[in-house]
């Protein structure tokens, strides 16, 4: 192919790439250990919902009675919400929306590769502000930078990813405050958090977009559900460059038995998470040539001596992590929290390697 053929933004373009998992236990993309459709009052609300709904009608374009759903679930109006193909694509809404070529995009490092990924392919300079030691995000800098440049769009994930940090709902507000545009706060984990989102702020900012997702607490990673909450005007414009049809009628019942069952199902699904995140953080905290790094999320960052070392030893032991080959994140890995048994497992392993370094 003709090189020449491609935007000029994507011609040395690196794209982001999910490995091929060759494991068995698999804790490296922040899923769920729980099957949605293993609650049985779930799958029947679900089967009953697809029983009414002929595969042969498009779907409701705007999800309209997801939308409601999801509204009274975090505490909107249903026009303050859109629903897209995971997180990921309302992300890509937002960054096709607001950014022109030459635009900036601010955020911090490390975090979630796809803001800056998303801005570049669109030709929009990203800029970061460096957490600092501890994966501590470096508030003054951050806030600073905003004032400073005005960018078009800033990106805050809290609780992050990877680091698992939450900021007080005071600091994020203050970011939203000091912005003329786009602020957005990308809230994945923020269920397992157990703090307040900035969608309580909601009315008082026109510039605040919130992405939320049904991926990691409800366990509907495979099933794609993300939502975006915005004021009225924001969602309407966000709307501008969504695909038509973009939410399929699997996902959208699939959401709907999910929001049926919300309070059940985060009661079943998060404290067994926290409980399993707090033995392996304990376990850990004392092996020598270890850190563990605070969390509030379901996964925990831990850097080692030798990163390629510490998964290839995992990878003996059939467990699949997430590792990172940037240089802020050199040696760490990143450890899906699931079951006590996993925990266990991987708890093993780790200390087991780390005693090579002693």
């Amino acid at each position: 192919m003709n090189n020449n053929w491609l935007r000029n933004t994507i011609r040395s373009f690196e794209p982001y790439v999910v490995p091929e998992i060759r494991e068995h236990t698999v804790i490296n993309a922040n899923e769920s250990p729980y099957n949605l459709f293993d609650f049985p009052k779930v799958k029947a609300d679900f089967l009953e919902r697809l029983a009414k709904t002929p595969s042969y009608h498009y779907p409701d374009p705007f999800a309209e009675e997801l939308r409601a759903a999801l509204a009274k679930y975090v505490g909107c109006q249903p026009q303050e919400v859109l629903v897209g193909n995971g997180g990921d694509e309302i992300i890509s809404l937002i960054m096709n929306t607001f950014l022109n070529p030459g635009d900036t995009l601010l955020t911090h490092t490390p975090t979630f590769d796809i803001y800056g990924i998303d801005a570049e392919v669109l030709g929009a300079k990203v800029v970061t502000v460096s957490d600092l030691d501890g994966y501590r995000r470096n508030r003054d800098g951050l806030l600073a930078k905003v004032k400073e440049l005005q960018p078009k769009v800033t990106v805050l994930c809290n609780p992050n990813n990877p680091t698992g940090e939450l900021l007080p709902l005071d600091y994020v507000e203050s970011l939203v405050q000091a912005a003329d545009n786009i602020v957005v706060v990308d809230e994945a984990y923020l269920e397992f958090a157990g703090a307040p989102s900035i969608i309580t702020k909601l009315a008082q900012y026109d510039n605040l977009i919130v992405i939320r997702t049904l991926s990691k607490a409800f366990g509907l990673a495979g099933c794609r559900v993300g939502y975006g909450v915005a004021q009225k005007e924001v969602i309407d414009a966000l709307g501008l460059t969504k695909l038509v049809y973009n939410m399929n009628i699997l996902s959208q019942n699939a959401a709907l038995a999910a929001m049926d069952y919300a309070d059940d199902i985060l009661a079943h699904n998060i404290p067994p998470t926290l409980a399993a995140r707090q033995h392996f953080m304990d376990a850990l905290k004392d092996v020598p040539n270890l850190t563990v790094y605070p969390s509030a999320t379901n996964f925990v960052l831990v850097r080692v001596p030798d990163g390629p070392a510490m998964v290839k030893a995992l990878h003996d032991a059939d467990i699949c992590v997430r590792s990172y080959k940037a240089a802020d994140l050199k040696n760490c890995l990143r450890i899906t929290i699931t079951t006590d048994d996993v925990v266990r497992r991987v708890v093993a392993v780790m200390t087991e390697e780390a005693k090579k370094y002693a």
